[in-house]
């Protein structure tokens, strides 16, 4: 009986937890104007081509969540570098937890917590974003003075107002997806 008391405390203590850690997770977010939307699996191998990775690319994926994309990226080239940058601890833990799960090679994966706006992104070759656009243009001047010539930025969905992509490209339409569309930016 005693055993099954501090049974039910333990497990209302976790509920209790994991429910203000989603409120404090969800004021976050609101406070920073960052939207916390997965990438789809199926949008990855086109966004995986579009970037058109090498053996010695650094990629950044800034707002990463759960690092999806950089795992996906890994499993395909190994030999590159991938970082994900997010200062949100639920997506830190489940960062962790995915990496866990993706028993492949992910050595070469890691996450950085952290506001990407005080990153230093200077040794990207690659950048992947799913951000708003006013978070974009918010970060423009950060990559136009850290970036090195030829650094690629692709952006799933939202595009910068006052700079233009180099390319456009519709993304196959699933089932509920509509309009998906891939913006790349070269500095």
């Amino acid at each position: 009986m005693i055993f099954l008391n501090i049974l039910s405390w333990l497990v209302v203590t976790i509920y209790i937890g994991v429910f203000a850690s989603i409120i404090l997770w969800a004021l976050r977010i609101f406070e920073k104007k960052v939207p916390f939307s997965f990438v789809p699996y199926s949008k990855l191998e086109e966004i995986f081509q579009t970037l058109d990775l090498k053996k010695d690319s650094r990629v950044y994926d800034l707002g990463c969540r759960d690092g999806r994309t950089l795992f996906y990226f890994s499993k395909l080239i190994p030999e590159a570098k991938y970082i994900g940058i997010d200062d949100n601890l639920f997506s830190f833990i489940m960062f962790k937890v995915n990496k866990i799960l993706n028993r492949t090679k992910v050595g070469n994966v890691l996450i950085l917590r952290e506001d990407f706006f005080e990153s230093d992104l200077s040794s990207a070759s690659h950048i992947f974003v799913h951000l708003y656009p006013n978070i974009m243009d918010d970060l423009l001047p950060k990559f136009d003075r850290e970036l090195k010539r030829g650094t690629q930025l692709v952006s799933l969905n939202f595009h910068f107002t006052t700079k233009t992509p180099i390319k456009e490209i519709e993304l196959k339409k699933m089932h509920r997806n509509l309009n998906d569309k891939l913006y790349v930016y070269e500095f």
